[in-house]
């Protein structure tokens, strides 16, 4: 019996270690293609994770509120991407459709879902005089994160502006107390920029599970060989 328990320990620990070891090259190799879609008013620059260096990047950047753009790129998994959104007066809103591996998941900006996050917000505002193409920018922003206030639906402003159509059923979102009433919001920030992230699809532990799963597979054709 106590050389049964002995061989068991040393299955499980290698099956373990076969788990870390995959793991370990799923995440060494690891990248996941992003489609964004993404209007703000009135500036915007998307950052990301480039999973070749590993640094975070400047994907795209546009400079005209009623103008969607969408951005294909690959990231890595688990990490986040991010928006600095810059509003130069009047109303401001932040409005997106994300699809990660060509579907497996979507996220629409002021949706919920139970199946994963929505955007978050920074507590901290900054003012306007800040890049908002600079990833170091973001990096040293500092401040905690927080769930955006919510507006309109994009579609509601279809008929003036039609690329805010484009999103599907996705809302605008913006720093609280939001962008403004003339966009659905209850309160508006005022003039600033603000700093939204993403997590990005699947989180590090479904690739664990993933890892311990090909693992798994490994020992068993072992045996059937």
């Amino acid at each position: 019996m106590q050389r049964a328990m002995e061989l068991l320990k040393e299955h499980v620990a290698r099956l373990a270690l076969a788990g870390v070891f995959a793991l370990t090259l799923l995440t060494a190799q690891a990248s996941m293609s992003v489609s964004l879609r993404i209007a703000v008013d009135n500036a915007y620059g998307v950052f990301a994770i480039n999973p070749s260096t590993s640094q975070l990047v400047l994907i795209g950047q546009d400079y005209q509120f009623d103008r969607a753009t969408t951005y294909n790129f690959s990231t890595v998994p688990g990490s986040y991407i991010y928006v600095v959104a810059r509003d130069d007066g009047v109303a401001a809103l932040f409005i997106s459709k994300t699809v990660f591996a060509g579907g497996a998941e979507t996220v629409l900006s002021g949706v919920s879902s139970s199946t994963w996050v929505d955007w978050e917000v920074n507590t901290i505002y900054k003012p306007n005089n800040i890049s908002f193409t600079d990833p170091n920018v973001v990096l040293n922003w500092g401040g905690d994160w927080t769930t955006p206030a919510v507006g309109s639906l994009g579609s509601d402003f279809a008929n003036d502006y039609p690329d805010f159509g484009t999103f599907d059923n996705a809302r605008f979102i913006w720093a609280p107390p939001g962008g403004g009433t003339v966009v659905g919001f209850q309160g508006y920030t005022g003039a600033g920029t603000a700093l939204f992230r993403l997590k990005v699809y699947p989180e590090p532990a479904s690739m664990l599970a993933l890892g311990a799963g090909l693992a798994g597979l490994a020992v068993l054709r072992r045996r059937k060989k």
